[in-house]
């Protein structure tokens, strides 16, 4: 089989791995928006005026764009290239690169570490 086609078992791990690291983003994400949610309603209440859900509804903007950014399941459109924070699926991409790398070359862990931190650096990797 080619060393470039991955088996299908390969596939099967990859996009577990994939999946499992997505839903900790997205649970992280959960756990940093609930308590954000209830006191950005609490200080639209006690702020008033016209538009109490102001606040709210930039915790709202926030989950969406939060949402998109980790693409769970796949069902979000794409964040361009161009995106400054790229996205999870991009991330993932470039560390899943280094190691393949890495471990093509035998480099030791700390090699591997290091090129995988270059590769997460944005401003290193623009043109990906």
């Amino acid at each position: 089989m080619s060393k470039n086609k991955p088996t299908p078992s390969a596939k099967l791990i990859r996009e577990t791995a994939v999946l499992q690291v997505k839903l900790l983003a997205d649970g992280a994400r959960d756990a940093v928006l609930i308590p954000l949610s209830i006191i950005a309603a609490l200080v639209g209440l006690a702020r008033r005026g016209d538009d109490p859900d102001r606040e709210f509804r930039s915790v709202i903007k926030l989950g969406r764009r939060t949402e998109r950014w980790i693409n769970l399941f796949g069902h979000q459109r794409p964040l361009g290239k161009a995106h400054p924070a790229g996205s999870l699926d991009t991330l993932l991409e470039r560390v899943e690169k280094v190691v393949i790398d890495q471990y093509s070359r035998a480099h030791s862990t700390a090699e591997a570490r290091e090129a995988i931190s270059r590769a997460l650096r944005p401003t290193e990797n623009s043109d990906q």
